[in-house]
């Protein structure tokens, strides 16, 4: 004898089932093998270049590499640096200076082209000047003034969660209204288990005063975008450590706050906009806009007039400094 109510309850799924096995096989008899050939790979040279006032100028010399490409330490050494080419960097003010490749801890890659004397200063022009394998690269930038924030503080995450163990760091600042400003904010932290090399981003990586020009307003920062960069030659548990958006008790937190021109805050805000959304699949390319001229050339030549403050987490006070 058959159970009834079993093979009602066999016969509900089969029939839940039946139209996925059919769409599957319908499709997978449809199956057709394309073979696509991809074109011969152009590589670019990339030039990723900064100066800061009362810093050298530092640029990285690379050459951009296959999207396929088996990525190994003796690939990257055959054909990711340049280290033959000329660069000189010019001021509005007549002064001149030829980089040398050498070790370099503030650069990514800790190797980069560094002017020995020539320092930025601030309301001042800079012209970089690449000649490499015959052909010649340049870009302008300018170092603007430097600005002073009103006050900075510690933020909980939540007023409910005010026992919280993580919070952001925020910064009143008054913009001035006489004058369009592109801001750049940056954090370091110095903790019992890490500290930061390189400067992280926050987010925005870049931001204008369009909607708040001329007032004082209060501005949050997280820690955003940490790669290998920042964590290479750590242990695991200081990887993790690093790896994350807020700050700690007994942290030392160094805040770098810029203002640029309108050519750096376009690479900044580009090229930015593509690191946050370059690994979703379901999105175009962003394009970078970059200030070089040249040809089959990426990167670009940044100027920041920058300060730097620092503020403790000591217990549950934040003391401002």
């Amino acid at each position: 004898m058959i159970n009834i109510g079993l093979f009602e309850v066999w016969w509900r799924r089969i029939r839940m089932v039946l139209p996925v096995l059919v769409a599957t096989l319908l499709f997978g008899a449809c199956e057709t093998e394309i073979e696509v050939d991809l074109p011969d790979y152009e590589p670019k040279i990339v030039i990723e270049g900064t100066i800061e006032n009362g810093q050298p100028a530092i640029v990285t010399l690379t050459r951009s590499i296959p999207y396929f490409a088996e990525m190994d330490m003796q690939y990257i050494m055959n054909n990711l640096f340049i280290g033959d080419a000329s660069l000189i960097v010019t001021s509005s003010d007549g002064e001149r200076d030829s980089l040398t490749l050498q070790f370099c801890p503030d650069s990514p890659l800790m190797i980069a082209y560094v002017s020995p004397t020539l320092r930025g200063r601030e309301n001042t022009s800079y012209t970089l000047t690449v000649s490499y394998e015959g052909k010649e690269y340049s870009a302008v930038t300018t170092i603007p003034h430097t600005f002073d924030l009103d006050s900075i503080w510690f933020s909980y995450l939540s007023e409910i969660l005010n026992k919280d163990t993580m919070r952001t760091v925020r910064v009143l600042m008054s913009d001035n209204g006489a004058e369009a400003n592109y801001y750049r904010f940056q954090v370091k932290v110095s903790c019992p288990k890490f500290t930061d090399r390189l400067w992280v981003s926050t987010v925005p990586v870049a931001f204008d005063d369009k909607t708040f020009n001329g007032l004082t307003f209060n501005y949050e920062l997280e820690r955003y975008g940490i790669t290998m960069l920042h964590t290479f030659g750590m242990s695991e548990a200081q990887s993790q450590a690093c790896r994350r958006l807020t700050f700690r008790p007994g942290d030392t937190i160094y805040v770098k706050h810029s203002l640029m021109d309108y050519n750096t805050y376009r690479f900044m805000v580009t090229g930015g906009t593509e690191a946050i959304l370059g690994s979703n699949p379901f999105t175009n390319p962003a394009p970078v806009v970059s200030n070089i001229e040249g040809e089959n050339v990426l990167g670009a030549w940044c100027g920041f007039a920058s300060k730097i403050d620092k503020i403790f987490w000591e217990d549950t006070v934040g003391y401002y400094n």
